[in-house]
C-alpha cells in the first residue's frame, strides 16, 4: 500500500481508500467507512465524531489489511464477519450465503401468511437469516430450519443462540425434505439455489467467494425449486403456503409447473421491479 495513508486523518484515509475501491465496488465510500469502523472497533455512524483524528499505526495496519482483501473483490460481509438482515446482526462466513435485502420480502410474506401459532419450515437456512427473522418477529410460531451443510448449520445455530436464545428454533441436517419427520407445516419458506450454472463465470467477482452449493441449481437454475414443488404437498397442511425466492428468469416456468402439483401461484416483484417471490397455495378439491 502507498504511504499516502500515513499521518492522515480518518476522513482523508477514507477518501483515499474510496478512490481505490471505485474499480471494484458500486459503493466505494460505504465500503471504506465500514472497513475503517471495523478497524477502529466502533459503529460506522460514530465515524463522524472522529473524522479529523489521526489513525495510529496499529489501526492503520489493520485497515490496510482489510482494504487489501476488499480490493480482491472479497465481500465486505465476509471481511467484517457479519451482515445485517431484517435489522438483525448475523454472523456470516464463507460457509453461508450473504443475506440480501430482497430476501427480506420473503420474510414479510411468511409473517403475513402465518396464522397464529403456525408451524413454519425454512429449507436451506444458511446463516439462519430467514428462520431467525421470522421467529424474532413472530415468537408465537414454531420454527424449524434445515440445511444440507453442517458448517452452515453451525453458523445458523450460533446466530439463533445469540439473537433469540438457545433451542427456540429446531435445526435439522437435511437435503431438502429428506430428514424431515412425518409432520405437516403451515408455511414452508426457502431461498434455494436458483442461478443457472452456465452464467456463473459472468457473475460479479465477489459472488464467487460465496458457496456454490447455495447459489447454483441444475436445469438452468430450476432444479431445486422443482424438487421443492414436487415434494412439498407431503409436508404441507391443508391450508398451507409455500413461499420461495426465485430468479427473475424462472417466473414463467414456475407458473406452468405449479398447477401440475395442485398449487395456485402468485409472483411478487421485489423493490427493483423484478419477479422475486413465488407464493404457492394448495388448490382445494371441490366435491359434488
Amino acid at each position: 500500500m502507498s504511504d499516502v495513508f500515513y499521518n492522515n486523518s480518518i476522513i482523508q484515509i477514507i477518501a483515499f481508500a474510496s478512490k481505490r475501491l471505485e474499480s471494484i465496488s458500486a459503493t466505494p465510500v460505504l465500503d471504506a467507512e465500514i472497513l475503517m469502523a471495523h478497524a477502529l472497533g466502533i459503529d460506522r455512524h460514530k465515524l463522524v465524531l472522529y473524522h479529523n483524528t489521526l489513525v495510529d499505526k496499529k489501526t492503520l495496519t489493520k485497515f490496510k489489511r482489510l482494504l487489501s482483501r476488499r480490493l480482491k473483490s472479497e465481500p465486505i460481509a465476509y471481511i467484517v464477519g457479519y451482515k445485517e438482515f431484517y435489522s438483525l446482526p448475523l454472523k456470516v462466513n464463507r460457509h453461508v450465503l450473504i443475506p440480501r435485502p430482497e430476501t427480506e420480502l420473503l420474510v414479510d410474506c411468511a409473517i403475513y401468511h402465518a396464522r397464529q401459532r403456525a408451524t413454519i419450515l425454512d429449507i436451506g437456512t444458511g446463516s439462519g437469516a430467514i428462520a431467525i427473522a421470522i421467529k424474532y418477529n413472530r415468537p408465537d410460531c414454531s420454527v424449524w430450519a434445515t440445511d444440507i451443510s453442517k458448517d452452515a448449520l453451525k453458523v445458523a445455530k450460533h446466530n439463533a443462540g445469540t439473537i433469540l436464545g438457545k433451542h427456540l428454533i429446531k435445526f435439522l441436517h437435511s437435503n431438502l425434505f429428506e430428514s424431515i419427520p412425518t409432520m405437516t407445516f403451515d408455511v414452508i419458506v426457502s431461498n434455494p439455489p436458483y442461478i443457472n450454472p452456465n452464467i456463473y463465470t459472468q457473475l460479479q467477482k465477489d459472488i464467487h467467494y460465496e458457496p456454490k452449493e447455495a447459489l447454483l441449481a441444475p436445469d438452468n437454475g430450476f432444479g431445486i425449486i422443482k424438487s421443492l414443488i414436487e415434494k412439498a404437498n407431503n409436508y404441507l397442511s391443508d391450508n398451507g403456503t409455500i413461499i420461495i425466492e426465485i430468479g427473475e428468469d424462472l417466473s414463467s416456468r414456475i407458473q406452468i409447473f405449479a398447477p401440475l402439483f395442485n398449487f395456485s401461484i402468485s409472483i411478487l416483484k421485489d423493490y427493483s421491479g423484478l419477479p422475486r417471490i413465488a407464493i404457492f397455495k394448495k388448490i382445494k378439491n371441490i366435491t359434488i
